[in-house]
């Protein structure tokens, strides 16, 4: 380990280094809390270990500083003090410092805990590294073939029109400019849904995040569903086939993204079924929980084409998609309020979608608290 050792007791701390340097470790030394700030930015150390009480800027103003700079804000840091009493450590812990030990120490002590601290912070990197990278081969996947084909014909498009020496008529140029206007929509709503699923990924591994999420809630759900359920019918020139049976409730929930889970889930049945064909809404409040389900009488779906959601498939004809971005979206706001949602598929016969999301606001459970030393 690279330690950062912050004290103003020469003899302390020459000693305390010396050992910590005879089992191996890389020891930097600061003599008081302002060289212990710019040698933590220098050298980016992988644990500081500090006393409080110095005669230059004491362990609490070091921490305080330490934690307000961003490559400085998540490096272990453990107070060293001779005077351990309750309130000073909930001071130091309000500051930001991740443990607090008490003088005299065991040399084992004071390496288990560091140890310890640098161990828990590789480990959350090594998660956050992974989230990001399977989020970015995701995204590496959704984006060339989802984006691509619509950008391929607007640009073919544009081509056309820079390069045509023929005049065109009124009609040609207006059915164009439609077919431009769709394809620019479908970018448009692609690019948002990748970002939309981003944030989602990255929003499940903050604890504090997820809590504020599941404290918000829609008093009047079934107005909320109305809304895009509505407009997702509009868009698809289907406002006949839309069947909605909206029961009164409430759901934890914020409205937004309530909207978007319906709107992702009614755009796809209206995209996978026939005009013509119904597709119905239904929603109501059981006491417990707020429940919602979303049918269509379209081509359906095989066990096996259920289960390839999210990943490169064909479309009949073999032209390759990404399917399931916007279930995916519809999936991941459904688990970060704590509901479940339910996809239902038969050949020929049409796919049915359930979800159900608390009633009342949850709250999830803080971290354990880990021991002091």
């Amino acid at each position: 380990m690279k330690i950062l050792l912050v004290d103003d007791a020469d003899v302390f701390r020459q000693s305390v280094a010396n050992l910590l340097r005879t089992r191996g470790h890389e020891v930097i030394e600061a003599i008081n809390g302002l060289e212990g700030v710019k040698l933590a930015r220098a050298h980016l150390p992988d644990v500081i270990v500090s006393d409080i009480v110095m005669s230059q800027v004491d362990g609490y103003a070091m921490t305080a500083v330490l934690r307000q700079h961003p490559t400085t804000t998540d490096i272990p840091l453990v107070l060293v003090t001779g005077e351990a009493d309750l309130k000073g450590m909930r001071k130091g812990m309000t500051l930001g410092a991740d443990d607090y030990i008490a003088k005299p120490f065991k040399m084992d002590e004071l390496v288990t805990a560091l140890e310890l601290r640098v161990h828990r912070r590789r480990a959350a990197r090594e998660e956050v590294e992974n989230k990001l990278a399977c989020l970015g081969s995701g995204m590496g996947l959704k984006l060339p073939l989802e984006l691509s084909q619509p950008l391929d014909r607007i640009l073919a498009s544009t081509a056309m029109l820079a390069n045509s020496s023929q005049p065109r008529t009124q009609a040609e140029l207006a059915t164009l400019a439609q077919s431009l206007r769709a394809d620019a929509r479908q970018v448009q709503r692609l690019s948002r849904n990748l970002i939309a699923h981003a944030q989602l990924e990255l929003f499940g591994t903050n604890p504090s995040h997820l809590n504020r999420l599941r404290q918000a809630i829609s008093v009047d759900a079934d107005a909320v569903v109305a809304v895009p359920a509505r407009q997702c019918a509009v868009a698809a020139g289907r406002e006949g086939d839309l069947q909605l049976k909206l029961g009164p409730g409430s759901a934890a929930i914020a409205e937004t993204h309530l909207a978007k889970l319906v709107e992702e889930l009614v755009r796809n049945a209206f995209e996978y079924s026939a005009a013509g064909s119904p597709v119905s809404v239904q929603c109501y409040d059981d006491g417990h929980d707020f429940l919602l389900t979303i049918h269509d009488h379209g081509r359906g779906m095989t066990p096996d084409k259920v289960a390839s959601l999210g990943v490169v498939a064909s479309r009949p004809g073999g032209e390759p998609q990404v399917i399931g971005l916007g279930l995916a979206i519809a999936r991941r706001i459904t688990e970060l309020h704590g509901g479940k949602l339910i996809l239902s598929s038969e050949p020929n016969k049409g796919t049915t979608v359930r979800v159900s999301l608390p009633a009342r606001p949850i709250v999830v459970p803080a971290p354990a608290k880990e021991p002091q030393f």
